[in-house]
Formats: C-alpha cells, structure tokens, sequence
C-alpha cells in the first residue's frame, strides 16, 4: 500500500498537489505552486471557450475545442477544490488512507494477534488483510490504464492551443516553450487528474471496507464470541454486548468521515457528470460524422469511453456503498432474539440509525449509484439525437 501511495504523490506532486506527503503540507513554494495550477487550469478552460465562439461556424474545430473546453473545465474545478479544501484532504488522506481504520475495532486488534486457521475469527482476520491488498492492486491498476489511454488523446487535443499563440511558432524558442507548456496541461488532465479521482474512489472504497468489516462481525457475533469464551454463557452475552457496542461506535465514526468526504467532492461529482455528458456527446457527435474509421474518430471513441468508464466507475462504488449499508441493516438484526434485553434495545437503536444509510450525494439529494449511470447514458443519447438532428436540418 505505502509503495501506492508513493506513485500517488509523485504523479500528484508535479500537478502540485501534495495530499500524500506531510513534509510538503505547509511549505509556501509546493503552495505558490499549487495556486499556479489553478490559474493554469483557468487559462485552459477560458482559452477553450475564447476557441469554441469564434469557431462556431465550423463544426470539426468547434468540437475539438469543445472537448479541450469541458475537459478543461472539470480540471479547474478539480484544482480548485484540492486547492479550496486543501486542508480537509490532507486529513482525510492521513485518516483514511495511511491509517488501517479497522484497527480502532479492539476486536479486530485482538484477531489479528491470534494464530487461528480456522473459524470466523480466521475469516474476519483473512478479510482485513486481503480488503487492504485488493484496495491497493485496484488502485494502482486503474491509474495506469487510465493513463494508458488518455495520454497519446490529450497529445493531440492540445495540439490545438498552438493556433492561440498571438507570435509566429517560426522562432524555435517559441515553440519549445509552448510545447512544454502544452506538454503540461496535457499532463494535468491525462495524469493528475486521474490521481485526484483514484484517490477519491480509495477514500470510498475505505468506506465500504469499513462497512464489511461491520457487517461480517455482527453477522457472525454468535459464532465469534462462542469461540472466545468457549460456550453461551453469562460471558458470551457480555461480550456479544460489548461487541455490539464497538461495531456502533465505529459506524459513527465512519458515517462522519463519509459526510464529510461528500461535502467536499460534491462539486466535483456534479462538474464530472455534467461535463461527461457534454464531452460524450460532441465525441459521438464527430465519429458519427466522420468518414469512415479513421484514427482520429478513434482517438475520439476513446476519449467518451474514458469518461463512461469514470462515471461507470463511481456509480458502481455509490452502489457498492449502497449495498453494504443495506447488508449491514440485514446484519444487525441477524439471531437478535438469542440475547438479552439489554443487547435487544442497543440493537433495535442502532437498527433505526441505519436506516438512514450513508448515499454518495451528487447535488442536494440526488444519490450517485448504478441508476444514475443509466440516467447518464440517456441523457447523452438525447442529448447527442438533438445535436445530430440539427445538424442535418
């Protein structure tokens, strides 16, 4: 996992943003730097937008600044929020991430000291640790084949910004420094950008764990007491009580960290959907234009695939989160009737809180999960007949 981490700064760092190294969090130069890259991914979206109104007219260079606009604008905004709530990732990178929060659960401390092979506490200590090395693997995939496809698209879309240049590109200094400069934003969209949104989907997938964790104890309570204690007695049930007590405690304290997490990447969520609608559909717009298959329809089909994916991506772990907020509630209500009246109370308390469950919010109440995505998909089709359809009139 540290190893993860280490990419993760790296990759992160030359955009600026410095989450996942403490040394770097109160430094003035790694903060001038970041507030430099924000006025970059201004600059992007604003030169973008300047492109797409004087080339109204003419739709292949229209939708090429189009795609350059919308992706420049979902960069800014994820600028500005590392930037904004720069503070509060920090603390959720150092609470979530570097730190295993199942092991404030003294029952999984004391697991996870045991030399057992079998039984449900084997089970739940097999759980954590491969939980923890699944999360890391996923992670890490998903960067490099993100990274993968984008960055040969974002080579060539920011080609285009040579044309807004006010000097001739003859001067071979004047090149240099603008295909750096190119270069860079290519790399902010194709690679940091990427980060950002991984270590958004690590933070929620932490969430869940969590979550599992929760669930798979109280699931199997009785089971898992029965063989500490070695029989149903006066023991067991004062166990079974205290366990119960740390499972809600837990719940709490991982309910808290979600609300906050989701108040932060709520702007991100909804400038994501938003301009994966938009980009999808000029996307589409020009292969469906296109004569024939060509490499640059190509680059285009690949583009909107990427931007599908991502939004499949968070609707899947909004639905995953779903789902094992329902679990838990199934759980908790699991042989309730073989305790005492005490256990049967904090039960039926804790039941009621779940209820409510802990949905990744897109804007107001509008949750993020596998409908959505569905909603996602049509509104781009509509979307994409209206644009098709005024084009042929």
């Amino acid at each position: 996992m540290e190893r993860t981490f280490k990419i993760f700064d790296f990759i992160l760092s030359i955009g600026g943003i410095t989450i996942y190294d403490k040394r770097k969090w109160d430094s003035t130069g790694w903060f001038i730097f970041q507030i430099l890259n924000v006025v970059l991914g201004f600059q992007i979206f604003i030169c973008a937008l300047i492109f797409v109104i004087t080339n109204l007219s003419n739709l292949l260079l229209c939708i090429q600044g189009a795609c350059i606009l919308f992706t420049g604008f979902v960069l800014f905004t994820s600028l500005f929020v590392c930037f904004f709530f720069k503070k509060d990732l920090q603390g959720f990178v150092d609470e979530m991430a570097y730190n295993d929060r199942t092991l404030d659960l003294p029952l999984v401390q004391y697991v996870l000291s045991l030399d057992v092979t079998c039984g449900k506490l084997y089970e739940l200590k097999c759980l954590i640790m491969d939980s923890q090395v699944r999360m890391a693997r996923y992670a890490g995939i998903f960067v490099q084949i993100y990274i993968a496809s984008k960055w040969k698209l974002f080579d060539r879309l920011f080609s285009a910004f040579d044309m807004w240049f006010p000097w001739s590109l003859d001067n071979f200094a004047v090149y240099m420094a603008t295909f750096i400069v190119n270069a860079y934003e290519g790399y902010l969209c194709g690679v940091a950008l990427c980060s950002l949104k991984s270590t958004i989907s690590l933070l929620v997938y932490q969430i869940i764990r969590q979550l599992e964790v929760i669930t798979f104890t109280l699931t199997y309570l009785d089971d898992m007491m029965v063989e500490i204690t070695g029989q149903r007695d006066q023991k067991w049930q004062n166990a079974c009580t205290l366990v119960l007590s740390q499972c809600v405690d837990h719940y709490v304290k991982t309910k808290r960290f979600s609300n906050r997490l989701n108040v932060i990447c709520q702007p991100f969520y909804l400038a994501l959907i938003l301009v994966a609608i938009m980009i999808v559909c000029v996307c589409t717009v020009k292969i469906a234009v296109s004569h024939g298959i060509t490499i640059d329809a190509v680059k285009y089909c690949l583009h909107a695939l990427c931007f599908i994916v991502i939004i499949f991506l968070f609707s899947f772990l909004g639905q995953q989160l779903e789902n094992q907020c329902e679990k838990l509630e199934v759980a908790v209500m699991e042989k309730w009737y073989i305790y005492d009246k005490k256990h049967k109370v904090n039960v039926l308390i804790f039941n009621i809180a779940l209820s409510q469950r802990m949905p990744i919010y897109i804007f107001g109440s509008i949750p993020l999960y596998l409908p959505t995505f569905t909603w996602f998909m049509n509104t781009v089709m509509s979307f994409f007949t209206l644009v098709m359809s005024v084009i042929e009139t």
